[in-house]
């Protein structure tokens, strides 16, 4: 088929199976222009003499731009002498035969459906491997709990001891049991979940730092009324104990509370 380029009116002749290579695009090879070759087809068996060749909507057949087209480039001067009789050079169609050259070049494929298949395949089975990696962690969220329960699995409740904190304290002599002393606690639970209630460790130092006495408590032995087993802190929760227990003597100088 023939085509003209609307932009520099340069005439192309193509063959159809480059054509449908490039998806009806092709490019000017004088002008650069990039244009659709259906859309300026012309079957005029003269093409030679482009400014008698109108393409309708196009603006290359207006008056100004013929006049524009016709006027003489200027005179640019050179650092040499150009010889009068120097033939005058004509553009050729033929240069504009190499298909391979002119045409836009096509689309890129997309991938076949089992590359993409197989990606995803593959990105399934890194979640699965990082899941059971991390199943310990992953347990103790409390979203994990209905997927649990269907799995039919045991899911570990997070314990965090360090995330308990002493609001205040008091170590004083009991006024009414002789010989004892009398400890007032007061501690949360800082952590943003829910955990086990902590077992309570009181320790009894004298001035030189060694240690006089030690001792454990179990939630059951701070708390009244003892709670069941499976009681949990929440997040936030402010516990307030009272615990009495033998006075050492005068030794004891200091004491110090923490949390297993």
């Amino acid at each position: 088929m023939h085509t003209r380029c609307p932009q520099c009116r340069t005439a192309y002749s193509l063959d159809q199976e480059d054509l449908r290579a490039a998806q009806g695009m092709l490019r000017c090879v004088n002008c650069d222009n990039l244009f659709n070759v259906a859309q300026n087809e012309t079957h005029d068996s003269d093409l030679g003499d482009w400014e008698d060749f109108e393409l309708p909507g196009s603006d290359l057949h207006s008056e100004s731009h013929r006049q524009a087209t016709r006027e003489e480039p200027a005179e640019l001067e050179l650092p040499f002498d150009v010889p009068d009789d120097l033939p005058v050079l004509e553009p050729s169609t033929d240069a504009a035969l190499d298909a391979q050259q002119t045409l836009a070049p096509s689309r890129r494929r997309a991938s076949p459906w089992w590359q993409i298949l197989l990606a995803a395949l593959l990105l399934l089975l890194l979640a699965l491997q990082l899941a059971w990696f991390n199943r310990a962690q992953l347990l103790q969220l409390p979203q994990a709990r209905p997927l649990c329960q269907w799995i039919d699995c045991s899911m570990t409740q997070a314990r965090d001891p360090a995330a308990f904190e002493v609001l205040s304290r008091q170590l004083q002599a009991d006024p009414t049991v002789p010989g004892a002393l009398r400890l007032l606690l007061r501690f949360r639970n800082a952590a943003d979940a829910a955990q086990p209630l902590p077992l309570l460790q009181l320790a009894l130092f004298d001035n030189g730092g060694a240690v006089l006495a030690r001792r454990s408590f179990q939630p059951g032995e701070y708390l009244f009324p003892p709670p069941p087993q499976d009681r949990l802190a929440t997040p936030q929760e402010v516990f307030t104990i009272e615990l009495i227990f033998e006075d050492p003597g005068a030794r004891a100088s200091g004491f110090m509370i923490d949390f297993l």
